[in-house]
Formats: C-alpha cells, structure tokens, sequence
C-alpha cells in the first residue's frame, strides 16, 4: 500500500531518522512523533493507516498511546517496538490490538516488511468485512423479494432492517408523510412507535440521511429513514424508519447506502406482493400453500406452447403424488394434513429453479412445469425431489416426525403430447404406473410402459 499514511512515535531520535527514512524510501507517508503526546495530537488531528509506536516514551506511554489509536479507530494498524524483552508488555499490546510486538534493535528493512504485512492484514479484514456486509444486503433484499403477503413483508421489513443497520427497533409502515399508518414493529410498542415515526417524518437530516429524534422521545437518539415507491400505479408508498438508542454506537457512514439498497428492494417486493394480491383475487393462488392452483396450470402450459410456435423447444411436466398421504389424516388429523402438504410445497419449491412453475394440482397432488427441459434434466429433477422427500422428515419440530415417498410420472412436449391435455393426461398415467409398481417412483410416459 504505497500512499498509506504511517505515524511513527519513537523518543529516540536516531531511531526515529532511521525507522522513518526506511519507510519513507518503501513509498509510505511517514508522520513522526517524538513522543507519546505528540503522537496523541498527530491523531486526534489526522488519519492515519498504521501507528509504529515505541512501548517507553515520555508523558505518554505506547501502550496507552495504542489504546487511545484503537479507541479512536478499530481500523488501525499497529506495531508496537520496545528495548524491553519482557513477556508481558509484548501480551498486553497483542491483547489491545497491537498487529506484531518487535524487540530493538531491529534491522528497518524488517520493520518495512512487518508494516507491508500489517497493512495488507488490515486491507484483507476490510475486503472481508465488505463482503460479509455485501453478502447481508444480499440476502436482506431476497427475503423482501420472497415475501408473498403484506403482513409477511411487513414482518420481513423489520427483521432484516434491524439486523442489517444494527437498529435498536424498527418500525414499518404504509402511506406518505401525513398519512403514515404503522403496521409492523420491532424493539418498540406501536404506540411509541406512532409517536417516534411522527416526530421523525418532518426532522431535519444531516449529511449521512441521520435524524436526530426530537426531545429523545422513547429513548431514540436517532434515526434513518427507508423511502420505498411501489411501480405500481396508485399503489401508497412504504417507510421503514430504523432507530438507535443513546447507549448504542451512531449509524456508520454505511448505513445509508445500506438504506437505500434495501429501499430499492422494498420498492420491487411491494411490487411482487400487489401482483400477487391481484393473482389471489382471481383465484390463481392456492390458498393453503401459496402455490399456484390447477387453473394457473392450465395457463401457463397454454401459455407456453402459444409462446413456442415453431420453435419446439421443449418443456416437461413432473406430475407428483403423495404415497399413503390418507395415513397422514386418518392418523394425525386433517390439521396436520395440511401442515405436512404446507411443507411438502415448500420442500418441492427448493428443488426447482426460480422459473419454472410449482402447482398444488389438488389434495396430495402437485404439479412442475419445467421450462425449457427435454426428459432428461426432468427425469434427473424428478428423482432429486424422490430422494429428497423420502430423506426428509415433516413435522420433525412438531413432534409428529412423519416419513412420506411419492411418486412423480414425466412427459415431455414435443417427444410425447402435442397439446395441455395430452402432455397432462400421459404425465397422470406415468405417475399411476409407479404407484402400481411399487410406489416412491420416478416414471417416464412411454406407450408401451403404460400398457
């Protein structure tokens, strides 16, 4: 790191010439102290990349000096240099922060190369950080975007806001600023809620989008606002507002691109969950799994050989039915019944990729159109989901540990239907066919196989 700022703090001024002309001639900017205070005034006054400190200096120590950096700045890196060949300074120096302890006298080639790897340290821990905070707002914006109903986004708001800004409380809501309505909370009762949101909406921001809470209502210092506009058409605007108490740390100067990441996600999953509103409206939805139902089926295999023409690319349909499912309810109830079809469905979505099209068909019945598959991917799908299902235990956290197979017949357009009807009907015999045979079964239609 060439253009690295490095503070040197050294009492003896030979030393100090010699440390400081060796790092210079490395490419690093050297700053020297020639002892502790003023090194303490260097830092207080500018920033640094690294601190090269002696352990014994005048009015202020190395240790202490090492302290008051790490206090100021987690970042820093420091090399701590000391005559003393002592055991414990060197462990409360590494205990503090220090990078490396080294015993003078010291060769300033070897301090050139023990600051090279201290700063390269440091620059590998702040990529790693980035990453993990890269891979939080990653993960944050696919809950918003998995969310399906208004009362699950809401929720998802608040949990991944808070966990992604490090907020105190969160609260969510739907509407613009004088017509704010609170529906979701977190770390807050709504009702201070209401009243924090509403001392907050017309409060000035500084130049990182922080708000500070007027009068410390509810014991919120400050605040940051999530704007989110749904691209729907007259649909109400959503706001977040994240909240930190006085004994907390202040939001970083990351949390408002943080913010606004996850308002741009908010925006397009409040899109997702309209659309779907309107899709339960006119009854594509099932209403159990939140699958699509057999009328959604029927439209999107119609859909997709209107959408191929000529092409012929072809696609398969996985027709699946539970083995014995009537145990499940004689045994456990139909209450538990639905739980198991509930997670059946959620278990299926996880073997599929996000295009292709998932249906509760009816009862114990699903249904996957696999889009752009010929038989065999959808054979190799089919058989994932076989082993998966028979491997997995439904309602283990319930109690109930139910053991299930099923069996799953495939049929491919163009190889063996031309129309809905038939790719349907020969993917039913194909599944039938397995349940004759011995059940927890993949089968492929073939006329002869289902004579």
């Amino acid at each position: 790191m060439e253009s690295a700022n490095i503070l040197l703090a050294d009492d003896d001024a030979l030393l100090r010439a010699l440390y400081g002309d060796a790092l210079a001639a490395a490419g690093y900017r050297v700053c020297v102290a020639e002892d502790g205070e003023a090194a303490r005034e260097a830092l207080l006054e500018g920033r640094f990349d690294m601190l090269v400190t002696d352990l014994v200096m005048p009015r202020m120590g190395g240790l202490e000096l090492l302290e008051l950096a790490k206090g100021r700045d987690p970042d820093l890196g420091v090399i701590v240099l000391t005559g003393v060949s002592a055991v414990e300074p060197a462990v409360r120096a590494l205990r503090a922060g220090a990078f490396h302890y080294l015993t003078k006298p010291l060769d300033p080639e070897a301090l050139v190369i023990e600051a090279a790897r201290c700063l390269e340290h440091n620059r590998v821990l702040r990529e790693n950080r980035e990453l993990r905070r890269h891979h939080r707002l990653l993960l944050g914006g696919a809950r918003l975007l998995a969310a399906q109903t208004a009362d699950g986004l809401g929720r998802a708001v608040t949990e991944v806001v808070r966990a992604t800004l490090g907020a105190d409380a969160v609260v969510y809501g739907r509407g613009g600023r004088s017509t704010f309505r609170v529906d979701q909370t977190t770390g807050v009762s709504a009702a201070v809620a209401a009243s924090v949101a509403s001392a907050c909406m017309d409060a000035a921001m500084d130049s990182a989008g922080v708000v500070a809470v007027p009068g410390h209502l509810g014991g919120f210092t400050q605040a940051l606002w999530l704007d989110a506009r749904p691209r729907t058409e007259g649909a109400p605007p959503a706001r977040a507002l994240a909240l930190r108490r006085a004994d907390s740390a202040g939001f970083d100067t990351d949390a408002r691109y943080d913010a606004d990441i996850l308002s741009e996600s908010l925006s397009l999953a409040l899109d997702n969950v309209d659309h779907l509103d309107r899709a339960r409206v006119v009854g594509d939805i099932d209403a159990l799994t939140g699958l699509w139902n057999a009328r959604a089926l029927e439209s999107t295999i119609d859909r997709e050989l209107a959408a191929r023409g000529e092409s012929r690319a072809p696609f398969s349909v996985l027709f699946m039915d539970l083995d014995h499912f009537k145990r499940v309810n004689d045994t456990h109830g139909h209450l538990v019944g639905s739980a198991v079809l509930v997670e059946m469905a959620r278990l299926l979505r996880r073997c599929l990729r996000a295009e292709d099209v998932l249906v509760r068909y009816g009862g114990d019945e699903y249904v996957a159109v696999l889009l752009d598959a010929d038989t065999s991917p959808a054979v190799a799908v089919a058989e994932r989901i076989r082993a998966m299902v028979e491997g997995h235990r439904f309602m283990a956290r319930e109690g109930h540990d139910l053991r299930l197979t099923l069996c799953c017949g495939v049929a491919t357009w163009p190889l063996h239907a031309s129309t809905r009807a038939e790719i349907m009907h020969r993917a039913d015999l194909a599944m039938y066919r397995g349940k004759k045979a011995h059940r927890n079964a993949v089968w492929v239609w073939t006329a002869e196989s289902i004579r």
